[in-house]
């Protein structure tokens, strides 16, 4: 019951079911959501009582075994040491609903890369911070407004172990230093399979009050509270490690959040080593990796400097630090031009291996970072992308796991990122799907019934009236539309509204019904978007749309379960290119629904001609009422012209044939390559492996190279300002020169190349050593440079074998560099 492996774990699942069986009906379903709870309702005589149940004892054995057969299908193809794991650190985790300690998709990423993680047999460690009351809880009024309520949680109630102290044999206690004083942190662990998750908590009675409610809400109160919880996460997570023992080989950063830990890095190299602070930070950056999540303003952190000089300041001073080096690293412009500490900018300075998560996301945050790499252009700047995945084995309905089973084996959600083995499911008889999704769309029309009568019975409906609303909402047999996400505006749910004339002909019409179901939560700060909100709830009691359009309380991981596995299209209409990844709509195809999106996210790289529909352009509007107006009509042009044919045509066995081949190339096509099996071997391979390398070359022979790296930092940003290139000219020869085979780099970065005639460039270096320089040709090619010749006082004379046309950019390189564009300096000459 406190290994979260169960939920994941289908036979672990029926072993649950099995015992909430034997609750009170009243209780069951909730109780069946989380065994520990259950267990402790029951109590230790009935608990003991089950021992004497024959099926719970068989259940019991198939769960043990489906366990034990997850642990050893786990064949670690991972450089990484087990002694020495990555350490994953994110202000948010989704495991489950029982566990409240998440807001939205940058959580629920988090747990199911913790869940692919243990089924791969990565080692791995998560660190984060315990919420009493979690994000919120959402409740609609009768007046159809948001009521955010802070329910408080029972740890004794939940799939969590205090962590104790081994010496002292009672519970482990975190110091943190807090603008002069030092709270304690306590820590618990949630078990995820074979990855421990640690969760740190200051609700301790030796806390002063201010203090206890530090861990009390995720992202809710002051400027101030935030600071204070992403030192506790940082600053105290790196100190929970080392208590534990634990020595990471990588350092992941999930978003900027958690980018305080590089503090501590920094106090505990103080400590052990003689390193100068520029020497440190090499040592640092080398093995973090940093995922940025976003590129809308409000998902990048940022302090005002004031704020950060007095949390961080007794941090810095303990490090041995200035601490206006330290902010340095991370200053940025923000509102009115004024200097803000960002935490983006931060973790983007101290991390070598970084990434977006899309394609897409990663173009876009290379253009919106390019400013930290000024010498070179955007499409060059070393920001790299790992496309978010989803884990599969959490998402996809028991329905769709029994087909995968039969078709591609008992063991499929072990070659989950084997696309060929997923051409099985190209076999499977279109009657048995369609007859999976429709039991599916059964149980998402009876949980919503439910959720609506569990409200207007709240709200002092009688149970005649609750009776005749509730039995009015959706038709399992009408096409059925999701949108489920955060409701923040630049998503746009209320898109397909814009001419409610045209909603309200689709949704009433009676040959080719339509219906949606929405659910989502505004920040309890964003009043924008809980107008959006507000308005959908008005629009849904319209009396031509009442019962086909449906909002759904408090989104969680329970209403994302059913949502997910019971809707035939997910729809996503964000303003692009603001949806970074958009992972929620991956979760669709393995349950037999298919995708309706803007071409933002993934769905740039998952939408093709048979795996869903796409609508709008492809680019980027200045004007935001002209791409509403674009995508809406584009969006009704897809319905009306594409899906709605596809649903409703059907063949004389009754089957929407178009349809059901639509879902199979779907699953086939999709499912494999957006799972965070796939994403976390991605991970491994270009991010991890890579940084843990890195970080054992900076610390060898006394940190040498991390010197060395920050020697030629130093000696090129003071000599830079005077560089410059006196003449380029083409060397031309009668003869024709015989092409010479190009040396690859060394390391990451642009491919070297050699081509065209050769380049003779002088250039003054002001005392650097043409040895540290490199060139890239305006195409991004490293290009070799052939010879060196002095040519007078701080001038040399380059021969280079450039391109015809265009220009060239020289530029400082080291050998042991993880990226040629690390120091993002250039200088231009044509050629």
């Amino acid at each position: 019951s406190r290994n979260l492996a169960w939920s994941w774990c289908p036979e672990a699942r029926a072993l649950w079911d099995g015992v909430a069986g034997r609750a009170s009906p009243r209780r069951r379903d909730e109780l069946r959501r989380n065994p520990a709870s259950l267990l402790a309702s029951l109590g230790e005589r009935a608990t003991a009582a089950l021992d004497e149940d024959r099926d719970l004892r068989r259940l019991l054995g198939d769960a043990e075994s489906a366990l034990r057969r997850l642990e050893r299908s786990a064949k670690p193809p991972f450089s990484i040491a087990r002694r020495s794991p990555v350490a994953y650190f994110s202000m948010e985790f989704g495991l489950h609903e029982s566990v409240p300690i998440y807001a939205g998709g940058l959580g629920i990423l988090a747990g199911d890369h913790l869940k692919s993680a243990s089924d791969l047999g990565l080692p791995l460690v998560g660190v984060g911070l315990f919420y009493h009351r979690g994000y919120f809880r959402q409740a609609i009024d009768g007046k159809g407004r948001q009521k955010v309520i802070y329910p408080r949680a029972r740890c004794d109630l939940l799939p969590l172990e205090a962590v104790r102290d081994g010496a002292r044999g009672e519970d482990l206690r975190i110091p943190v230093d807090l603008a002069g004083r030092t709270i304690s942190a306590r820590a618990w662990k949630v078990q995820v399979g074979s990855v421990p998750l640690y969760l740190l908590d200051t609700d301790v009675p030796e806390n002063r009050p201010a203090d206890r409610r530090i861990t009390d809400k995720l992202y809710g109160g002051s400027r101030e509270d935030r600071i204070r919880q992403e030192i506790v996460a940082g600053v105290g997570g790196v100190r929970l490690l080392r208590a534990l023992g634990i020595r990471p080989s990588v350092w992941h950063l999930n978003e900027g959040h958690v980018a305080f830990l590089t503090l501590e890095r920094l106090r505990e190299l103080s400590e052990s080593t003689d390193l100068g602070f520029e020497e440190a930070c090499e040592v640092i950056a080398g093995d973090t990796v940093f995922t940025t999540h976003t590129p809308v303003p409000e998902g990048n952190e940022v302090f005002d400097l004031a704020l950060a000089d007095r949390y961080l300041r007794p941090l810095a001073d303990a490090a041995g630090v200035r601490l206006e080096d330290y902010l340095a690293l991370g200053l940025d412009s923000g509102a009115k031009g004024r200097r803000v500490l960002s935490l983006t900018v931060l973790a983007l300075r101290l991390s070598r291996f970084r990434g977006g998560v899309s394609r897409l996301h990663g173009d876009v945050s290379r253009r919106m970072w390019s400013k930290l790499w000024p010498g070179f252009r955007a499409e060059e700047v070393p920001i790299g992308s790992v496309t978010n995945g989803i884990h599969t084995p959490t998402w996809i309905a028991p329905q769709f796991d029994r087909l995968l089973r039969e078709s591609i084996g008992p063991d499929w959600t072990a070659r989950l990122a084997d696309p060929h083995a997923w051409k099985a499911v190209e076999k499977i008889p279109g009657g048995r799907i369609w007859k999976a999704k429709q039991e599916l769309k059964e149980d998402l029309v009876r949980f919503v019934r439910r959720r609506t009568a569990e409200r207007l019975l709240r709200e002092g409906a009688g149970e005649k009236a609750v009776f005749r609303v509730t039995e009015s909402l959706l038709d399992p047999e009408a096409l059925t539309i999701g949108f489920a996400r955060r409701f923040a505006l630049y998503k746009r749910a209320a898109l397909i509204f814009r001419d409610l004339r045209r909603a309200e002909a689709l949704f009433g019409s009676k040959r080719r019904p339509v219906q949606i179901i929405f659910a989502g939560k505004p920040h309890p700060e964003d009043p924008a978007g809980a107008r959006i909100f507000e308005a959908i709830e008005a629009i849904s009691r319209r009396p031509r749309l009442r019962g086909r359009v449906v909002l759904l309380e408090n989104y969680d991981v329970e209403v994302a379960r059913h949502m997910v596995q019971g809707v035939d299209i997910w729809l996503n209409n964000p303003r692009r290119p603001l949806e970074a990844s958009g992972t929620s709509g991956e979760k669709v195809p393995a349950s037999g629904g298919l995708n309706l999106s803007i071409l933002d996210g993934w769905w740039c790289e998952g939408y093709a001609p048979g795996t869903g529909f796409a609508f709008g352009k492809s680019k980027e509007y200045e004007d935001e009422t002209l791409q509403d107006r674009d995508d809406h009509a584009a969006l009704y042009r897809a319905l009306e012209r594409e899906v709605l044919p596809a649903y409703y045509e059907r063949n004389s066995r009754g089957l929407p044939a178009r349809w059901l081949r639509l879902v199979k190339s779907s699953m086939a096509r999709l499912v494999p390559r957006f799972s965070t099996h796939r994403m976390v071997l991605e991970y491994a391979r270009d991010l991890y492996e890579p940084a843990a390398e890195n970080g054992r070359l900076l610390r060898s022979g006394d940190c040498r190279v991390a010197r060395d790296l920050a020697a030629l930092d130093a000696e090129v940003r003071r000599a830079w300002p005077l560089v410059h290139v006196r003449s380029a000219s083409r060397v031309r020869s009668r003869a024709k020169r015989a092409k010479r085979p190009g040396r690859p780099a060394r390391r990451g970065g642009a491919r070297r190349v050699d081509t065209g005639a050769p380049v003779e460039v002088e250039v003054y270096l002001a005392g650097l050593s043409p040895g540290h320089l490199g060139c890239v040709s305006s195409e991004g090619e490293l290009l070799p440079i052939e010879t060196v010749r002095p040519a007078g006082e701080g001038t040399w004379r380059l021969r280079i074998r450039a391109p015809e046309g265009g220009t060239c950019r020289l530029f400082p390189l080291h050998p042991e560099q993880a990226h040629p564009q690390e120091l993002g300096l250039s200088v231009e000459f044509d050629v």
